[in-house]
């Protein structure tokens, strides 16, 4: 049975302020004094949000008074992905979960998400009473960032490089095996039995390039991601440019779009 708006009332809550309100009313029903506070935030809190913006919220649990083992957890996060499941809104919304006590550390250390938190924030559900004192201290400038903090931060940023690095590493394997799926799919359809990826790029040279069934560049293209992919795999390449990924992406799609006319062409002999 297809479900409609009539389902979800929550999918004709329009106003971004009532979207955040409903689910932090609906989430403190639920899980009641477990929670301390649920603060709205982020882009759309600030009014300045882009279009298709996600609804940020955070959660504040209390881990002070309460002892959270394994169970309770599971069972937090289960309830929590069901109550969101279960209510869908005209935006996306996006949740985090923190500890007080570990909100708590970072804010003595004046971490800078929590301070931005505070700042822009919109206390939703307030029941530990401690969110609007904070936003006043922060007015007054009475709460402010540590050396401690300082380098944490600082320390943060080479691992965001380093994640960004690797995920235009692991971006090349995606566009090799583009080219390994569909060049054994051109040599399936020619009868052939595909043969491991090192050695595809031969046997596309024989069965095709002599032929004059396929430009011998595509070949060379295949050859030269292998090379790479394998380089990078076994670390010999380390960086890798954007403007390289781009080149790569735009030949694996050449790439794809003639093995699909290679397919179609034997298609087309075996119908004669």
């Amino acid at each position: 049975m297809v479900k409609t708006k009539k389902d979800f009332p929550t999918l004709e809550i329009k106003e971004d302020i009532d979207i955040a309100q409903d689910f932090a009313i609906k989430t403190y029903e639920k899980f009641n004094r477990v929670i301390k506070s649920i603060i709205w935030f982020g882009s759309t809190a600030k009014k300045k949000a882009m279009k298709g913006s996600d609804i940020d919220i955070i959660i504040i649990l209390d881990d002070c008074t309460i002892q959270w083992d394994q169970e309770l957890i599971a069972w937090y996060r289960e309830e929590l992905s069901k109550l969101i499941i279960q209510n869908p809104y005209k935006k996306p919304l996006h949740v985090n979960t923190v500890k007080l006590s570990t909100w708590w550390n970072e804010l003595l250390r004046g971490e800078p998400v929590v301070i931005n938190i505070i700042r822009w924030g919109y206390p939703l559900i307030d029941f530990g009473g401690f969110f609007n004192p904070l936003k006043v201290l922060l007015a007054q400038g009475r709460i402010k960032s540590t050396p401690e903090s300082v380098f944490i931060t600082l320390q943060r940023a080479p691992m965001h490089l380093l994640r960004a690095k690797s995920s235009l590493l692991n971006s090349v394997e995606g566009i090799y095996w583009a080219m390994v799926d569909s060049s054994h799919a051109a040599l399936i359809a020619a009868k052939r039995i595909p043969p491991s990826p090192e050695h595809v790029g031969d046997m596309l040279d024989k069965i095709f390039v002599e032929n004059k069934m396929l430009d011998s560049k595509y070949v060379s293209w295949y050859r030269e991601i292998y090379k790479k992919t394998h380089g990078i795999l076994h670390g010999e390449i380390k960086e890798i440019k954007g403007r390289e990924i781009e080149e790569m992406y735009d030949r694996a799609d050449e790439f794809l779009r003639i093995m699909a006319k290679l397919i179609n062409q034997i298609v087309d002999l075996e119908k004669l």
